[in-house]
């Protein structure tokens, strides 16, 4: 097991944890259940609600409801995690013709709101004692 323990490091268990299921999960928290469920942004506000005008143009998008910014689904399609060494990288492409959504709604709209963030955290620290017990016991 002593031998077996110089295989453990904090890099193979970072970068294990953040598989493509992981990084699907990430996306998808922010994707569902922050925008398309709450209309949140990361800092738990709400982007907008739709005006009557824009539910007469558009009847899928019901007056009073909030923005889930899911129009033709290529803002969705568009997201991507990045694992660096030292932190997760969530970006998008927000240029939709004329308006930019970073600029028009901010950069939290790609951000973990805390809730997330806490789930994602035991996530990770869940998948660390995996890859441990995986090294350390040979599983």
């Amino acid at each position: 097991m002593l031998k077996r323990r110089r295989l453990l490091s904090d890099a193979v268990a970072w970068f294990d944890a953040f598989d493509t299921k992981m990084k699907n999960e990430i996306l998808d928290m922010i994707r569902e259940d922050q925008l398309r469920s709450k209309g949140i942004d990361g800092n738990d506000e709400v982007i907008g609600y739709y005006s009557l005008v824009t539910s007469f143009i558009n009847p899928l998008k019901k007056f009073n409801t909030h923005y889930t910014l899911f129009d033709t689904g290529a803002f969705y399609r568009s997201m991507f995690v990045t694992v660096l060494l030292d932190r997760i990288v969530i970006d998008a492409d927000a240029d939709k013709g004329e308006d930019n959504l970073f600029e028009k709604y901010g950069s939290a709209i790609i951000k973990l709101n805390d809730e997330n963030f806490e789930i994602l955290k035991a996530k990770v620290r869940a998948s660390y004692i995996d890859t441990a017990r995986k090294i350390l016991f040979g599983r």
